[in-house]
């Protein structure tokens, strides 16, 4: 761990190396424990360990954003004399929206320190006892544990100086039996209470089966997706309408819509990055701290998130949704959320006629048409079929090619329960996510093998 201290004065030290209008920087410092394993082996073991700082200079109007993989001194004084550089060559901007103004801010509420004692041993230990586990069931496992610690921190010229520090550890469980596969994942600040015996229920309950996978005829199913699949539906819809420069290039389909009713009114969509439920984040990239913002409030088109630079263009304060500062894609909400609902999974269950159980996609591609948020991706391992009420038989990996406005205006059902969903190995952020049921979803092509 590197330390509110060091990491801040070293920033400070940072800024007083440059001569600008204005300056940033921000800084990120991980530390992972990987394990991967596959067919009762762990076949891969290391640590990474690195820290990113990223600069930015404002000089006569120009920005130059540099950045460095090092906290020592040299390192950090060629960043600033590289953006510096930048700077001087960079058209002037007309609309330079202000640095944030002083603010301190430290949270540490989120870091563990249990999760960084943690043993290779230990962790090895619990590895091979869920071997055993699937062994003893006929099945084989494969999949990822990771622990890890994160430290964020952003200073600037007009006095802001922020500091957060974090632990995670997290676990992707795949089981295999025969022609079918099971998937589970979970994710903790606190290694303690990451119950790797009820991922492996959950995966198993998927995997262990009776019957061979049946491949159904294309066309509009009722589905039942479980919070992974549609965590990976509301990336995309985090990515492609949900921030500010989406709206103003009027790509989004909240454009000219604001106001109106788009979904379901049983939806509401929201991101909090200081949600305790979910993988807290207290200030973004710039240091504003961050806003809970609604998106989508009862089925009605209520905003985007923003950062300074969109806070500005359109009028607004940034609603602390800042990326790093040599990201190109503007701001976009990292800690989505979806209300919860009052029906459990089983009584989604008992409600469909027929239709499809989903607990994940992938190859996901949400850019067919963002307007109407028309997508295309496949279902994966743990889909099965519902037949007047019951899940009856798993099915081979299918194809859908779905608008989701269409999609979430037709809700049945949305569970009390919730999960939280993150991939804490290789990406930030994270959503807190209850199952849906929806009336009809079009599936247009399939495969064959699993």
């Amino acid at each position: 761990m590197i330390d509110e201290d060091r990491l801040l004065t070293a920033l400070a030290k940072l800024l007083k190396r440059t001569k600008a209008d204005g300056a940033s920087v921000c800084a990120h410092a991980t530390v992972r424990r990987v394990f991967r394993f596959a067919y009762g082996a762990i076949h891969q073991s290391l640590v990474q360990e690195g820290v990113n700082v990223i600069v930015k200079v404002i000089r006569d109007r120009r920005v130059g954003i540099a950045s460095a993989d090092t906290l020592e001194p040299q390192g950090l004084s060629r960043c600033v004399r590289a953006a510096e550089q930048i700077a001087r060559y960079s058209p002037p901007q007309e609309h330079l929206a202000p640095l944030p103004a002083r603010h301190r801010l430290t949270a540490t509420a989120d870091h563990v320190p249990a999760t960084l004692r943690v043993t290779p041993e230990s962790l090895v230990g619990s590895l091979k006892r869920l071997f055993h586990l699937c062994q003893g069931a006929g099945a084989s496992l494969a999949g990822s544990l990771v622990t890890g610690e994160d430290e964020f921190a952003v200073a600037n010229s007009a006095g802001v100086r922020c500091y957060a520090a974090s632990t995670v550890a997290g676990a992707k469980l795949v089981t295999m039996f025969g022609r079918l596969s099971g998937y589970a994942s979970g994710v903790h600040r606190d290694v303690r209470r990451l119950d790797l015996d009820a991922l492996l229920k959950r995966s198993l309950s998927q995997s262990l089966h009776r019957r061979e996978p049946v491949t159904p005829p294309l066309g509009v199913y009722e589905v039942i997706l479980e919070p992974e699949a549609v965590g990976e539906l509301m990336a995309w819809l985090g990515s492609i309408a949900f921030g500010a420069k989406s709206l103003a290039e009027r790509t989004s389909f909240l454009a000219g819509r604001l106001g109106e009713r788009v979904c379901d009114r049983q939806l509401t969509i929201y991101d909090d990055g200081n949600d305790p439920s979910g993988l807290r984040m207290p200030f973004d990239f710039e240091g504003t701290p961050k806003q809970r913002t609604v998106l989508i409030d009862r089925g009605r088109a209520a905003g985007v998130v923003y950062d300074t630079a969109y806070g500005a263009r359109f009028g607004r304060s940034s609603t602390g949704h800042a990326l790093p500062y040599d990201e190109t894609e503007g701001p976009l909400p990292l800690h989505l959320g979806l209300a919860p609902g009052r029906t459990t999974v089983a009584r989604m269950i008992r409600a469909c006629r027929r239709g499809l159980l989903i607990p994940r996609f992938h190859y996901v591609n949400g850019l067919l048409n963002p307007r109407e948020a028309l997508m295309t991706g496949l279902t994966r391992e743990g889909a099965f079929l519902i037949e007047d009420g019951r899940v009856t038989a798993p099915v081979t990996t299918l194809r859908f090619t779905q608008g989701l406005l269409e999609a979430f205006s037709r809700v049945r059902g949305i569970s009390r329960e919730r999960r939280l969903v993150a991939d804490p190995g290789q990406e930030l952020g994270s959503a807190v996510l209850p199952t849906l049921h929806l009336a009809a979803f079009r599936f247009t092509g399939r495969s064959e093998h699993k």
